[in-house]
């Protein structure tokens, strides 16, 4: 395996963090849990491209968890926050795009 290959597990709702990726390679901005849902703003980053990331910022997706329930995530180069190593975390084979 490469080192630059990206990393796939789920991981509990409740256990997310700001900055981790989703498995389609969006990062988590905000985080507002509460008993019944999480609700995380996600983005689509763009590290090459800082004006196209900035706008980018301005124009968030929210997706609805229940505390339980799995998410898939990643690890990418760019990722802030890796959770693939917590106790919590099943690591899952990710299918490889058949257009590569």
């Amino acid at each position: 395996m490469d080192p630059t290959d990206p990393v796939f597990y789920r991981l509990p709702a409740r256990m997310l963090e700001v900055g981790m990726s989703t498995d389609d390679g969006q990062d988590i901005l905000t985080l507002m849990p509460g008993d019944e849902w999480i609700i995380a703003s996600v983005y689509t980053p763009r590290p090459d491209d800082p004006e196209q990331d900035e706008a980018n910022r301005g124009e968030t997706e929210s997706r609805m968890y229940r505390p339980g329930e799995p998410v898939d995530l990643a690890v990418f180069a760019d990722t802030l926050v890796d959770g693939s190593g917590l106790p919590e975390a099943e690591l899952v084979e990710h299918p490889q795009d058949p257009a590569a």
